[in-house]
């Protein structure tokens, strides 16, 4: 006689597969953010103060050109995850080659903008300028490879690709500074370890064939698209520096700059969360009950993020910068892990968006830091906030506009449900 499965015990084998699944991606990106961070202790110690603002200034433009490098990955994954029947691996291969188009084109702007990104950014090394190209090319070549493997659920060799994208910086980025420490060192590293990723992925996903060109212009327009969305997520993200260096004094915009450390840190904790969850977001549109549960996941580590600097905020001041530059924001920390939650709420939201091909995304939140940068101009430009105060008001205003965005996004996608 068999042993009956209970109502109870059913959903255990699936729940323990999505924990064993969520656990390998977040430590493979645990893993990839710690040894960014390392690269940054490295440069900050080996480079001289103009130097590091030299990199850290071409970081900030390969960050902004991997927005296309994540636009590939989250159409990537969205058409396997909804593709049924035969035909997988073809659609894979095309991926694949849009992702070469797309780094080829993305490498060949950077080489023609390099005139524009030396009188831009004050930078007189040309070689660091133009090893901008390959860097953003390999990571764009990976973003394809992270989505064929997203799409297809293959979450230890996405953990693979995420652990090499830290360990590549690390070691050859932070190598080649700890061997001659200069700003064209730090980029030829750079450029080595963002082929690494691009290397193993290609390995792991060797043989793809068959791949139309039809199916590509396909992806590459769906990816325009994706890019756009988070390219407006990533603007209202971090579009609060720009307005505290513009609105406060120094000292206090100072402040702010380092409690943003501790916003990034907690937008950033539950990414693993996103990645795991989207395929079965695009796969199932209908389901607000995964969305729900997935929206309450991120606001869990969200909360454990804000009691954490709730009670030990010296700790988090000291981690940032140090109590004796940084004491007067410790109280305030935990703003900081409310903001950055927040727009983790908003983060997970956009993804279900693109998931859904909802196209009005991209707009919502374009209107959001419209109305951000006139609430903060009105506030405190005119001088109705100032000082520490201002920091808090502005801290405040973001948190909010992220939430509503989060609000106005979910609402939104559950209509365009219901009217399906």
């Amino acid at each position: 006689m068999s042993a009956e499965t209970t109502p109870e015990q059913e959903p255990a084998a699936p729940r323990f597969a999505f924990l064993r699944s969520a656990t390998v991606v977040a430590v493979g990106m645990a893993v990839m953010n710690v040894a960014a961070y390392g690269f940054t202790l490295i440069g900050v110690h080996r480079l001289v103060p103009e130097q590091f603002g030299a990199i850290t200034a071409l970081l900030g433009l390969l960050l902004i050109g991997n927005v296309a490098s994540l636009g590939l990955q989250a159409s990537g994954a969205r058409r396997l995850a909804t593709h049924t029947g035969e035909g997988a691996a073809a659609l894979a291969d095309a991926m694949l080659k849009a992702g070469r188009r797309a780094a080829l084109g993305l490498m060949v702007v950077c080489l023609l903008a390099t005139p524009l990104f030396i009188w831009l950014l004050h930078i007189d090394s040309v070689v660091a300028i133009l090893l901008l190209a390959p860097t953003l090319g390999g990571l764009t070549l990976m973003g394809s490879q992270l989505g064929v493997l997203q799409g297809s659920q293959r979450w230890t060799e996405l953990a693979a690709v995420y652990t090499s994208v830290g360990v590549g910086r690390l070691a050859l980025g932070g190598g080649a500074l700890l061997i001659h420490p200069s700003l064209d060192a730090a980029m030829i590293g750079l450029a080595l370890g963002a082929a690494v990723p691009a290397l193993l992925g290609g390995f792991l996903l060797r043989g793809s064939a068959g791949g139309t060109s039809a199916q590509v212009k396909e992806v590459l327009r769906e990816t325009v698209h994706g890019t756009h969305t988070l390219l407006a997520f990533f603007a209202i993200a971090n579009a609060d520096v720009l307005f505290a260096r513009a609105l406060l004094d120094g000292r206090h915009s100072g402040y702010y700059a380092a409690g943003v450390i501790v916003a990034k840190a907690c937008l950033f904790l539950p990414q693993f969360v996103i990645v795991i969850v989207f395929p079965s977001l695009a796969s199932s549109p209908g389901d607000t009950l995964r969305l729900r549960r997935a929206i309450q996941a991120v606001a869990g580590l969200g909360v454990c993020a804000v009691l954490g600097a709730l009670i030990l905020p010296d700790l988090v001041v000291a981690v940032i910068g140090g109590k004796e530059d940084y004491g007067p924001l410790g109280p305030y920390t935990w703003l900081f892990a409310i903001a950055g939650s927040s727009y983790a709420v908003l983060q997970l939201v956009v993804y279900a968006a693109i998931a859904q091909q909802e196209k009005r995304a991209a707009l919502l939140i374009w209107i959001g830091l419209v109305v951000l940068a006139i609430g903060t101009g009105i506030v405190l430009g005119t001088g109705i906030a100032t000082g520490m105060d201002g920091v808090k008001v502005l801290v405040a205003m973001t948190s909010t506009c992220a939430l509503l965005l989060s609000a106005g996004l979910a609402a939104g996608l559950h209509r365009q449900t219901i009217d399906n």
